[in-house]
C-alpha cells in the first residue's frame, strides 16, 4: 500500500486526516556537490529519508503520508559560481514552504514534519514552524537527518576531520541508494576539512575555508556500507521522533 500523499484520492486523504496522520515533507535542493556527486544529492537524500520514514510508519501502524520532495531551494551565492544550482531566494522559499504547510493545516492536518536535508534551509524551515504556530497554534516538527544519524556516523566515519558538503557522509549515502550516480574516479581530497575550530558553526564554513572544487570534506573515505548504516540510524532515530510526535497531545492554548 502506498504512503505517498500524491498517490491518494481526496477521499483517501480525508481518511488519513480523520486519523490525525503525520504528513511528511522532504525538503532538499539542487546545487553542486563537486565533480563526483549529482547536483540533486540533497534532494535524493531527502527523498530516500522520506521513503524510509514512510515505510517504518506503515510497518508500525502509524498513519503517515509522505509528500513529494522539494527539489529547489536557497543556496548561498558562493555556491552558485559553479553550474547546476537553480536558486530560490530565502523569502520566496520561506513563503513557498509556508503556503504548503498552511494549506495542509487548513485541510485539517496537525502533525506535519519537515525533513531538513540542506544546511541553508535550517533557519528558513524553523521560521515556517514559528509562523504556523503563531497563526494556527499548531506546532509542526523539523527533523534534520545529519543530526539524527550524527551519533552513529561519528562512530563509524573514517575521515578524522569530518565533512560538511560532498564528503564522506553525503557520498556514502548516495553510494548506498543510487550508486550509479557516483563518479568514484572523480574523488579528490584537496578540500578536506581544515577549519575545525570554535568558529566552525558560529561562522559559515564557506567563510572559514576556501574550496577549490566546491567540496568541504574528503569523499575518498566513502563507502556504501557507511551509507547503509546512516540510513539504518535515520530509520530508527527518525521513527522514535515521529512516534513521540504522533502520540503527543498536550500543547499551549
Amino acid at each position: 500500500m502506498s504512503f505517498y500523499f500524491g498517490e491518494k484520492t481526496w477521499e483517501e486523504i480525508d481518511e488519513y486526516r480523520k486519523k490525525n496522520a503525520l504528513v511528511i515533507l522532504p525538503v532538499g535542493t539542487t546545487e553542486e556537490h563537486g565533480s563526483h556527486l549529482p547536483v540533486e544529492t540533497d534532494a535524493i537524500i531527502a527523498t530516500e529519508f522520506g521513503r524510509v520514514l514512510g515505510e517504518v510508519c506503515e510497518e508500525k501502524g502509524i498513519p503517515a503520508l509522505v509528500m513529494r520532495t522539494i527539489y529547489y531551494g536557497f543556496s548561498m551565492g558562493i555556491v552558485r559560481k559553479w553550474p547546476g544550482c537553480p536558486n530560490v531566494e530565502p523569502d520566496t522559499f520561506t513563503d513557498y514552504i509556508y503556503n504548503i504547510v498552511k494549506s495542509t493545516v487548513e485541510m485539517g492536518f496537525k502533525k506535519i514534519v519537515l525533513l531538513d536535508c540542506h544546511g541553508n534551509h535550517d533557519c528558513l524551515l524553523r521560521t515556517v514552524m514559528r509562523k504556523i504556530a503563531d497563526e494556527y497554534n499548531i506546532f509542526i516538527m523539523v527533523l534534520n537527518p545529519f543530526a539524527l544519524a550524527g551519533k552513529k556516523y561519528n562512530e563509524i566515519k573514517k575521515d578524522p576531520a569530518g565533512d560538511i558538503h560532498g564528503g564522506e557522509y553525503e557520498t556514502s549515502c548516495v553510494l548506498h541508494v543510487r550508486p550509479e550516480l557516483v563518479k568514484t574516479d572523480k574523488y579528490t581530497n584537496v578540500d578536506a576539512i581544515r577549519c575545525n575550530s570554535k568558529l566552525r558553526g558560529p561562522v559559515s564554513t564557506w567563510g572559514l575555508q576556501e574550496t577549490k572544487t566546491g567540496l568541504f570534506g574528503d569523499p575518498t573515505y566513502s563507502e556504501a556500507e557507511t551509507g547503509k548504516a546512516i540510513f539504518d540510524a535515520l530509520r530508527e532515530e527518525g521513527y522514535s521522533y515521529l512516534e513521540a510526535f504522533y502520540q503527543h497531545q498536550e500543547q499551549s492554548e
